[in-house]
């Protein structure tokens, strides 16, 4: 009986070893499937952060892409702008050269200011008093200035008139109602002579400004002769 008794309680003690070590067992497998499932969470959070880190790669090298075309788009810019600065520098010296005499007679006067430049021709050169047609000396002088503004490139070619301030007499406004008409006739005058000398008419434009601009004072008779002008004027074309 002692023997059964015995055996019945090592049975049991096997048994309740084995629901140990299977409860054991069950806890280890709960914590290593929660461990699983972190890794998986782990490893999901990862792929989205590279798939935000590589988006926003993407961003940065689309937004350096369009900051090189940028750059490189306002290199030509300001290589344009030099060469047209250059080119006007250069149509400066032949202008210097080819109106030497006139320069030197002071009938012309040449100045390069602001990105522009201007040739600057008195009255008596090119006109007589209340006419807009050119005499021959004046024409002789448009053609000197043609061999030069027909060779350059990238420049606006404007041919302005003035005159000073007195009215034009009652014969003449028949003609030319005002200082206004008879400046804009001479300056359509200078334009086609200088189409007629190879000067691309596209780069050319014409414009009368009358009294209203004068360089010196209309209350004297120099600055009254000062007034009375004609000006060209080259200035690079805008983009």
């Amino acid at each position: 009986m002692k023997g059964i008794w015995i055996g019945i309680l090592a049975m049991l003690a096997l048994s309740l070893t084995g629901c140990a070590e299977l409860k054991e067992l069950r806890v280890e497998t709960s914590e290593q499937k929660a461990l699983i499932d972190q890794l998986h969470k782990d490893n999901q959070a990862c792929r989205e952060s590279l798939e935000a880190a590589r988006k926003q790669m993407g961003q940065t090298e689309r937004e350096l892409e369009a900051r090189k075309d940028e750059i490189l788009s306002k290199d030509r810019q300001l290589q344009a702008k030099e060469e047209k600065v250059k080119e006007q520098s250069h149509a400066f010296a032949r202008m210097q050269q080819a109106m030497k005499a006139e320069l030197e007679s002071k009938q012309v006067a040449l100045k390069e200011l602001e990105g522009k430049l201007t040739l600057t021709m008195v009255e008596a050169i090119l006109f007589d008093s209340g006419k807009a047609e050119v005499k021959q000396e004046g024409r002789d002088a448009l053609e000197k200035v043609a061999e030069v503004l027909k060779t350059v490139e990238g420049q606006e070619i404007v041919v302005a008139g003035y005159t000073d301030n007195v009215q034009i007499g009652e014969r003449l406004a028949k003609i030319y109602p005002s200082n206004w008409e008879l400046s804009a006739a001479r300056a359509i005058s200078v334009v086609k002579i200088l189409v007629a000398d190879g000067v691309n008419p596209k780069t050319l434009n014409a414009a009368g400004y009358g009294e209203h601009r004068p360089v010196a004072d209309n209350d004297t008779l120099e600055g009254r002769a000062q007034n009375r002008r004609m000006e060209i004027i080259l200035m690079p074309v805008r983009e």
